[in-house]
């Protein structure tokens, strides 16, 4: 018995070892690996974790072996791109919007974020990038507000400043959801409460690398199964581009204009400039909304910047092949239509 036991202590000693040696060495040589982590929020359905840093992958194998930091915000960290001075930045220049905004399938300087704080960088711009998975004007407009709240330089993010809102096709399903989540908080304020909690496992990958290696090993031997052969359709763009005409009614419209309108009286009470643009769905994978979001901005009165002609006629070039996401060209194309949209007094 007591020779069963002492095996026992030995195996369990031998696993402990194993288990917190595999975790430093995952520490050591910077392997937390992820792909889009989230957390519930109580006003804005869901957030990046705060100060929270992995290494990207995707299954598909288009991406990764590249790290991306939050801030303690929760947004995405442009650190070490650009150095201000000890005064601080002239301008701001923050960015809303989703996973494209967001960015995590392509390394910081790559990201249209990093491309425009690289070009921006030697005019004292300083870009903020509030772009989060799976949001929606809605809860941009939320995420502004509340990222006003907290930042130590609040009033001044948006006097002179300009806010970016950058749209995708799914923002119109997602306004009409969160749309009727909204709820007034104790203080009067428009929040969108998540009704999820963070599962005994996800909160574990939170903080430990060896649980979020297991993780992604879990997802490979998934994707592996699904994985197919690019089809033919796939290949050529045409037959899912929609025409010039918005393909939704006003009643379909109708939270994200809300939304939208919002947010430019938000930029606008604030001393800066609010613009709107687009990215449209690659045309390989479905037809696209582009044009409902160029409505909805002349009808707001707000500058629009266009962008899908050029994306549309060549997705090949800007678009991952599986992921429905821009790659690093398509990011650096994005980030140069919006550049040379901003007012001259940003870019000079």
């Amino acid at each position: 018995m007591q020779a069963l036991r002492a095996n026992l202590l030995l195996l369990l000693f031998s696993l402990v070892f194993c288990l917190v040696g595999a975790e430093l060495a995952l520490r050591f040589l910077r392997l937390g690996f992820n792909n889009a982590p989230l957390n519930p929020s109580a006003t804005r359905h869901h957030q990046h974790p705060t100060n929270y840093t992995f290494q990207a992958y995707s299954l598909q194998d288009e991406w990764g072996g590249f790290e991306i930091q939050t801030d303690r915000f929760g947004n995405r960290s442009l650190k070490g791109l650009c150095e201000f001075p000890a005064a601080g930045p002239k301008r701001h220049l923050l960015l809303l919007g989703d996973s494209f905004v967001e960015g995590f399938q392509v390394s910081d300087a790559d990201s249209i974020a990093g491309q425009l704080q690289q070009q921006l960088c030697r005019e004292g711009v300083a870009v903020h990038n509030l772009g989060v998975s799976s949001y929606s004007p809605v809860l941009s407009e939320i995420q502004l507000r509340e990222y006003q709240q907290q930042h130590p330089q609040g009033p001044e993010l948006l006097a002179g400043g300009v806010v970016v809102h950058l749209l995708y096709d799914n923002d119109i399903g997602g306004d009409q959801g969160y749309g009727s989540q909204l709820k007034t908080d104790s203080n009067g304020e428009l929040v969108v409460s998540s009704e999820t909690q963070l599962s005994p496992l996800e909160r574990l990958a939170r903080v430990s690398y060896l649980a979020r290696l297991l993780r992604r090993a879990q997802l490979t031997v998934i994707e592996l199964g699904h994985r197919q052969e690019i089809t033919t359709a796939q290949k050529s763009p045409a037959a899912a581009i929609a025409g010039d005409q918005c393909q939704r009614s006003a009643a379909e419209l109708e939270p994200t204009r809300r939304a939208l309108a919002a947010i430019r009286d938000r930029v606008a009470a604030g001393g800066g400039r609010y613009l709107i643009s687009a990215v449209p769905s690659d045309p390989r994978k479905g037809p696209h909304l582009e044009p409902c979001f160029a409505q909805l901005a002349q009808e707001l009165d707000v500058p629009y910047v266009p962008m899908a002609p050029e994306l549309l006629r060549q997705p090949q070039a800007f678009y991952f092949t599986h992921d429905i996401h821009l790659n690093p060209q398509g990011n650096r194309y994005a980030a140069e239509q919006l550049l040379q949209a901003l007012p001259g007094e940003v870019r000079s």
